[in-house]
């Protein structure tokens, strides 16, 4: 065992183009931006690079890159080579470096693979004192945060690390507990590929959406920005590409997504240029449909390379790296008003209809609904007709509504109120589709995940695969057919191969799980039932799929 797979990292490559900046509408701008470098404490004469600032501006982490002072814990077959004397950990370290691609192999801690994690902390506006966590946070490898959840305690960091050593491409979870960091967790993107180790990505305040910079098969030239959307807690859908509007043939990189999801600031090297700061505004729901990138004026952009922009609207200051003084260094602009915390207003008779309907023929039923909030106690039932019910409600956080009919299966569903009320919809309303107990019935299921290529099934599918589990415990009277399907990509047999073992993989976790082996029967579909027409990558995408459909009642 050694490094499985080439690491991911965060740099910035120098140029010496000038560019001048535009100015966009869209903010408060203040009438000449004043540039602030962060302290000496933070910037030093080594590379300080990807600032990510907390939503109370509070907090800032960022990377330093070739400090001697690394974590130097590295783990190979599960242990520690601390242990081992010097000469043969910086062996070991060179050989591991080479593997990723440095280009200084004789001075490992001056590599550009030596990356930490360096936390500062603000007592007001100002930050005062810095902290450099130890391992699981920090270790001999590339290491750097790229965003912050919803939770603050939480962040996505680069790369996949195990506990025997190994590493994979990729992103992971890293939560705070007290004054320790957990292990990393993985992160998962369906069918995440990128074939230069620089990657970034960036998540919406939600973290509904995410947007990445990677460079693929679908890339115009070098890196990309590419979409992502949440499917589960930890897995998101496969990155689709932005578009060539706000993409180009020369590196875009760096995203970073505004509060409002309405526009991304992201620096790119297009025209000959330096990397710079660009602004690109979100003009419909797609995702694709972008306005032309427009570069920040200065002192935002200079002569030098500027990148990685993070705008913190609590404060209206945008954070960004530049190598204007020689070294990479973290920089602050007042560039947007400040912006107080969201508090979601009830709106007066904007009340939500809900609906019970037949997800086979999307009619109207008559069911049982029951209801709680975010806390799942004081649990309320309602019996509704075809013309549903009005619910208000008094809390924005999230609220759970369970359909039961006799002859249905009981599903339940979580409702975000504050995003439906905030729509511009006229009459904001929630669906609750009930599958009927019924031969011919697509038993709804999120979508299943697997190795791409392969019929091993990702783990963040296992608990939509134990609902199906439970509800076939429940049904002891149902037989089910597993049906696998793929896109037109690829050798015929071998695709119809694929989704017949797929489901065949689905069948043998079901089996496991304490379900009879005759009730469930497995059919490889391979391309021959298209949802869409295939033509791009997003279509493709809904013909990989499984269906579980009852071909039995008894």
């Amino acid at each position: 065992m050694r490094i499985r797979v080439l690491s991911s990292v965060l740099t910035l490559r120098l140029g010496l183009v000038c560019a001048c900046g535009l100015l966009f509408a869209g903010f408060y701008l203040t009438p000449k931006l004043e540039l602030q470098k962060l302290p000496g404490f933070i910037n030093t004469v080594y590379d300080e690079t990807n600032p990510i600032v907390s939503e109370d501006g509070k907090t800032l982490y960022f990377t330093r890159v070739g400090h001697p002072g690394f974590d130097k814990s590295l783990i190979v077959d599960g242990g520690d080579l601390l242990d081992v004397p010097y000469r043969e950990y910086r062996r070991e370290l060179q050989e591991m470096f080479s593997a990723l691609g440095s280009s200084n192999l004789q001075s490992p801690h001056h590599s550009e693979f030596n990356q930490d994690v360096w936390i500062a902390h603000a007592d007001g506006t100002d930050f005062t004192t810095i902290e450099h966590p130890k391992h699981p946070l920090n270790n001999a490898l590339p290491n750097s945060v790229c965003a912050i959840t919803k939770t603050s305690d939480k962040v996505v960091v680069i790369n996949q690390f195990y506990e025997d050593g190994s590493m994979y491409k990729g992103f992971s979870f890293v939560s705070r507990d007290g004054d320790d960091w957990t292990f990393p967790k993985p992160l998962y993107i369906y069918d995440y590929e990128s074939l230069d180790p620089g990657v970034n990505l960036s998540l919406s305040r939600d973290n509904e959406v995410m947007v990445l910079s990677i460079e693929n098969a679908y890339s115009m030239g070098e890196q990309d920005l590419f979409v992502s959307f949440r499917i589960h807690q930890t897995l998101w859908s496969a990155p689709r590409h932005m578009g060539s509007v706000i993409n180009s043939s020369a590196r875009d990189i760096t995203p970073f997504i505004s509060d409002d999801k309405r526009f991304v600031l992201f620096a790119s090297a297009r025209d000959g240029r330096n990397t710079d700061i660009y602004k690109s505004d979100r003009l419909d729901d797609s995702w694709t449909n972008w306005s032309l990138p427009q570069r920040l004026e200065s002192p935002v952009n200079s002569s030098s390379d500027d990148a990685q922009p993070f705008l913190n609207r609590r404060t209206g200051l945008l954070y960004f790296s530049s190598t204007r003084d020689g070294s990479s260094d973290i920089f602050r602009v007042k560039f947007a008003a400040p912006k107080a915390p969201r508090v979601l207003a009830r709106r007066a008779n904007r009340s939500i209809r809900c609906y019970v309907v037949n997800s086979q023929t999307g009619e109207a039923i008559e069911a049982n609904v029951t209801y709680s909030d975010s806390s799942r106690q004081n649990r309320k039932t309602v019996k509704t007709s075809p013309r549903g019910f009005l619910m208000e409600f008094d809390s924005p956080l999230k609220w759970y509504f369970q359909g039961e009919k006799s002859q249905f299966f009981a599903r339940e569903i979580v409702v975000d109120p504050g995003a439906i009320l905030a729509s511009k919809l006229p009459e904001p309303q929630v669906e609750i589709a009930l599958d009927p107990i019924a031969a011919g019935t697509k038993i709804s299921l999120a979508p299943i995940y697997f190795m791409r290529g392969k019929d091993r099934i990702l783990s963040p599918s296992y608990g939509e695969l134990d609902r199906l589990v439970d509800l076939l415990r429940h049904h002891n009277r149902i037989e089910i057919e597993i049906g696998g399907h793929t896109d037109n990509v690829g050798d015929q047999y071998s695709l119809f191969q694929l989704s017949q073992n797929r489901s065949r993989a689905i069948k043998r976790y079901l089996v496991k799980s304490g379900i009879q082996a005759h009730r469930i029967k497995t059919k490889g579909y391979g391309p021959s039932r298209p949802l869409t027409d295939n033509s791009n990558e997003s279509l493709r995408a809904r013909n990989r799929r499984v269906e579980v459909t009852i071909i039995k009642v008894s």
